[in-house]
């Protein structure tokens, strides 16, 4: 089974989710939500029905700009954190111009999604973004990742501050021309 643009749209009114619609259906919507800090006030979701209305995707734009940072594989690898956290979300960063995006995705291979799982997926992706700002925001400020500063012993913080610094030895170093990774 497949959801359409409008069946979509229609399970977004169903879930009680005010949105903005984008001129052609097919480009999908805009949900808001409040975010919890000062600094981040309004989470923007862009929700999506692929083209063959087999996946559901809700993605978090207009987050996080970073074309070009001194403390950017710090960043990289707490995005990497992030996603390892949740194991819902995937976090990207676009290449060409710095935005960093976070994206939750329903697959629809089998069912008609419900206005519930629809709900489940936009407002994930919203928490997921709105959890990890100030610490992102942090790591831009500063270059400390707060995640890894925390006390106490902790084999995942032991094995993130090792792969930290193992990523930005690898990114301080040139690449060489045959080099695809």
């Amino acid at each position: 089974m497949t959801c359409s643009p409008d069946r979509l749209l229609e399970l977004l009114d169903e879930a009680g989710l005010r949105h903005w619609n984008a001129p052609d259906t097919k480009d999908g919507c805009i949900v808001a939500f409040m975010g919890e800090h000062a600094t981040r006030p309004t989470v923007m979701v862009h929700v999506r029905s692929d083209a063959g209305g087999n996946v559901l995707t809700a993605t978090v734009t207009a987050f996080l700009r970073v074309p070009e940072h001194p403390h950017l594989p710090v960043l990289m690898q707490a995005m990497l954190h992030e996603a390892y956290l949740t194991n819902l979300g995937q976090w990207e960063m676009d290449h060409r111009d710095g935005e960093v995006r976070v994206t939750v995705q329903l697959a629809v291979f089998d069912t008609q999604p419900t206005a519930r799982q629809v709900h489940r997926i936009v407002s994930s992706a919203a928490q997921l973004a709105d959890r990890a700002w100030p610490r992102l925001l942090q790591i831009l400020e500063t270059g400390e990742d707060p995640a890894l500063a925390e006390g106490g012993e902790d084999p995942v913080r032991d094995e993130l501050r090792r792969l930290q610094t193992r990523m930005q030895a690898l990114l301080g170093t040139p690449r060489e021309p045959g080099d695809r990774n």
